[in-house]
């Protein structure tokens, strides 16, 4: 990680790696799967009920009918003349500003919704009369449904590419235009699929126009971080980016104004997606992975993080002291711990790693099992090692209190896993027999799969085939039922 020293005052330092100038983020991917689904939603909805749902859209605006051609006509031209000053004009400031990037991500969505538009022509929609009638200027837009149909799929590309590079305000703004263009179009055009498609074809464009040519990063920067601890209480002298295995937040190293040592956590928008994206993935898999529902929002999730810490720590685990909860922007929240000197388990070398430390984790997993309470991340980086050979457990953000069987014994696979890596199967199982017992070690062996480990796990597992295999065997062979172990 290049790192670049910037002098914020005389009490504040950061150092943090300069960021990129566009990125493909978590955000926008999940962007990208949620209007492919609403795409695919609408088709199929059209294939089931056909002529019945645009019978009944006729319906649902029926009472419009009544109003004046006059007035039918001012909203049509306001709404598209609107649209035409807010979006051309947007373009001509963008080329004035040099935005280049946001121009070509815009132009790529505009030019794959045109195309997309033009080939999803569903055939043979049924259609309905319009709900009113106009002439006129207005008139133009009643007699070419075509074309405006592909005017809104352009416009709502437009909206949804040039999102990330421009503030909420504008962003609401142009998708008031596009929602002003697709009630008017739906009123004086003969009533269809048309109108729904056609937004659902921009969104889809321009989210993965966003995704292919990426966006700013929207990651809250030490600044950020900095005043937001200062709100609440806990203001630093510096802050260090850090280069960790930290899945699902961006990690830092911080100096407090008293001196002492903290660990920073920021999550922002798109660790949150990344989390729904990961939590979706395991929903969609056919076999038990045990998960809860995820949360609404981030807030929700952070403060979720914090309160297992707490608990852990209070029920005898032991895991770094939290101290605060802060927002940062932009979107984004952090969570600080009191850092603890010392390594992961991943940054050790094997002969570092002797059975009195594995027996000394699976200590601190009898504790964590006893209250039922289920890590869910046992790899590697998250078992910390102090200096006076201490473990320590950390990161909960994806714990469970009051957990089931299957959780409590995917931890005990995780670690199993893990440990085997580095110190062989023999006494990775011995140290886990000898602080759990043959019974709940043996529970383990219908978790070590695969599908069931961690991603960083699941990489490392490949550099040493068979040994999932043969760990599978071992454990399996400690159940009491079935015999000794080999």
């Amino acid at each position: 990680m290049v790192e670049v020293a910037v002098e914020l005052d005389e009490a504040l330092e950061v150092d943090e790696a300069p960021l990129a100038d566009a990125e493909r983020s978590p955000n926008d991917v999940l962007r990208l799967v949620v209007a492919v689904a609403a795409l695919l939603a609408a088709r199929l909805l059209q294939l089931i009920l056909g002529d019945d749902a645009v019978d009944a859209a006729r319906d649902l605006w029926q009472g419009l009918d009544t109003l004046p051609s006059w007035l039918v006509a001012t909203l049509v031209l306001a709404a598209w003349g609107g649209g035409a000053v807010l979006f051309v004009g947007g373009g001509a400031l963008a080329v004035w500003q040099r935005c280049w990037r946001a121009l070509a991500v815009t132009s790529l969505g505009a030019a794959v919704a045109l195309g997309l538009a033009a080939l999803l022509g569903w055939a043979d929609e049924p259609t309905a009369p319009p709900v009113a009638d106009v002439g006129g200027a207005a008139g133009w837009f009643a007699d070419h449904p075509t074309a405006t149909e592909l005017l809104v799929a352009v416009t709502a590309a437009v909206a949804t590419a040039a999102g990330p590079w421009v503030g909420r305000f504008w962003r609401r703004q142009a998708w008031g235009v596009v929602i002003a263009l697709v009630v008017t179009r739906a009123l004086v055009s003969p009533v269809a699929f048309a109108s729904v498609r056609a937004l659902l074809v921009g969104w889809c464009a321009g989210a993965l126009a966003v995704v292919v040519v990426g966006t700013p990063p929207r990651r809250p920067r030490g600044a950020a971080i900095a005043s937001g601890l200062r709100a609440v209480g806990v203001p630093v002298r510096r802050l260090d980016q850090a280069s960790l295995d930290a899945r699902g937040s961006t990690p830092w190293f911080a100096e407090g104004t008293d001196g002492r040592r903290l660990f920073v956590k920021a999550l922002g928008t798109d660790e949150r997606s990344a989390d729904l994206l990961f939590r979706l993935y395991r929903r969609l898999s056919p076999r038990d992975l045990g998960d809860e529902a995820g949360y609404l929002s981030l807030r929700r999730a952070v403060e979720h993080e914090a309160l297992l810490a707490l608990a852990a720590r209070d029920l005898g685990v032991r895991t770094p002291r939290v101290v605060a909860l802060a927002s940062a922007e932009p979107d984004a929240f952090v969570l600080v711990y009191e850092a603890v000197d010392g390594r992961s388990l991943d940054r050790l070398a094997p002969e570092e790693i002797d059975d009195e430390l594995l027996r000394s984790i699976w200590a601190q997993v009898r504790v964590l099992r006893t209250r039922r309470l289920a890590h869910r991340d046992l790899r590697l980086a998250n078992v910390f090692v102090a200096a006076d050979r201490q473990v320590w457990m950390i990161d909960f953000g994806f714990a469970e209190l009051a957990a089931g069987d299957t959780l409590l014994a995917a931890d005990v696979a995780e670690l199993l896993a893990a440990t085997s890596l580095p110190v062989g199967v023999d006494r990775a199982l011995a140290a886990a027999v000898a602080e759990l017992g043959p019974e709940i070690a043996a529970t383990a062996a219908a978790r070590l799969q695969p599908w069931a480990l961690s991603g960083a796990t699941r990489t490392n597992l490949r550099q040493r085939p068979g040994l999932l295999d043969e760990l599978r065997a071992r454990v399996a062979a400690t159940d009491p039922m079935r015999g000794p172990a080999a």
